[in-house]
C-alpha cells in the first residue's frame, strides 16, 4: 500500500504537467493514431537459426504464433484519480478472453504508458539470454504484445488478471515530433532502456507500402527491439532479435547448443471507424 501512495503523487504531478503542454497547437496527425474503435490485426512468426560447432548456421525453423488483435476501446477512461486516458486492449485470436490492457496519455511531448493489467505476470521481467528451457523461452516471447508499449510476461499460471499496475515513472513510448535522430529514455525501472529513431523505411505488408520510422532500442541487455511506426496507421512491424542464445537442458547447466532468434510481427489489417 505504501508503494501505491508513493506512485500516485508522481502520476498526479505528471498528468498535471502534460495538461500544460497539451496546448492544442501540436497537430493530431503528427501523433500516434488513437481514434476510438481503431483495430489492428497482426501475425507473428518466430525464426530460429541454429549454429553448429564451428559457429556457422546449419539449420533453421519457423514457428507461426498466430494472430493478435489490438483495439482502442476507450479514449476518455479513468483509473482512480486519473482521467482522459486512452485504453488499448490486446488479445490473441486463439484466446480472446485473455485480454491485456494498457492506459496511455497522448501528450504534445510524446506517447506515455501510465498503467497496465494482465501482461502475463504481476511484474515486467528482464529478458534473459540463458533460459530454463526452450519451451520457457517460447512462452516468454509469446507474451510480448503488439500494443505501442510492448511488455514481457511469464506463463499464464502467473497472471494477475484483475490487478492494475502503475509504472513508477510514466513510460515514454514515443517522443514528438518523430524525426530521425530523436532519442529518449523509455524505461528506468525495472531496467534502463533508451530508444532512438534511426531512419525511415518503406515496409510492405500484404501488398501495401507504408512509410515508417524505424525506432531501435539501446539498453543493458543484448536484445534488439525494432518498431516500424507510421503516423497514419500506427505500428506496422515489430522485430525482436537475439543472437547466440544458449539452449539449456533441464537436467544440466551446460549449453546444449546456440541459436539466433527473431520474432517478427507484421500488420495484417487495420480497421478505422468512419468519421
Amino acid at each position: 500500500m505504501s508503494k501505491l501512495f508513493f506512485i500516485l503523487p508522481i502520476l498526479f504531478l505528471f498528468i498535471a504537467c502534460e495538461k500544460v503542454v497539451n496546448s492544442g497547437n501540436f497537430p493530431i496527425y503528427s501523433k500516434y493514431p488513437t481514434q476510438l474503435n481503431t483495430e489492428w490485426e497482426y501475425n507473428t512468426i518466430m525464426l530460429f537459426e541454429y549454429y553448429d560447432s564451428t559457429g556457422n548456421i546449419d539449420s533453421s525453423s519457423v514457428m507461426d504464433l498466430g494472430h493478435t488483435i489490438c483495439k482502442i476501446t476507450n479514449i476518455n477512461d479513468s483509473i482512480g484519480n486519473f482521467s482522459k486516458l486512452i485504453l488499448f486492449e490486446e488479445y490473441d485470436v486463439a484466446t480472446p478472453t485473455n485480454i491485456h490492457k494498457t492506459w496511455y496519455v497522448n501528450a504534445d511531448s510524446g506517447l506515455y504508458s501510465i498503467a497496465y493489467s494482465n501482461p502475463g505476470s504481476s511484474q515486467i521481467v528482464i529478458p534473459k539470454q540463458h533460459l530454463k528451457s526452450f519451451e520457457y523461452f517460447i512462452q516468454t516471447v509469446k507474451s510480448i504484445g503488439v500494443a505501442p508499449a510492448f511488455y514481457f510476461g511469464l506463463s499464464n499460471s502467473n497472471q494477475v488478471s484483475d490487478s492494475i499496475q502503475f509504472y513508477t515513472y510514466p513510460r515514454k513510448v514515443l517522443v514528438y515530433p518523430l524525426k530521425i535522430g530523436s532519442r529518449w529514455i523509455e524505461l528506468i525501472e525495472p531496467f534502463y532502456r533508451e530508444r532512438i529513431v534511426r531512419t525511415t523505411e518503406i515496409i510492405n505488408c500484404n501488398g501495401k507500402d507504408y512509410n515508417t520510422y524505424k525506432i531501435e532500442s539501446e539498453g543493458d541487455f543484448k536484445v534488439i527491439f525494432n518498431d516500424y511506426i507510421n503516423l497514419t496507421d500506427g505500428l506496422i512491424k515489430r522485430e525482436i532479435l537475439i543472437d547466440s542464445v544458449a539452449i539449456i537442458s533441464p537436467i544440466s547447466p551446460d549449453p546444449q547448443g546456440y541459436y539466433k532468434f527473431g520474432s517478427i510481427s507484421n500488420l495484417v489489417r487495420v480497421l478505422k471507424p468512419e468519421r
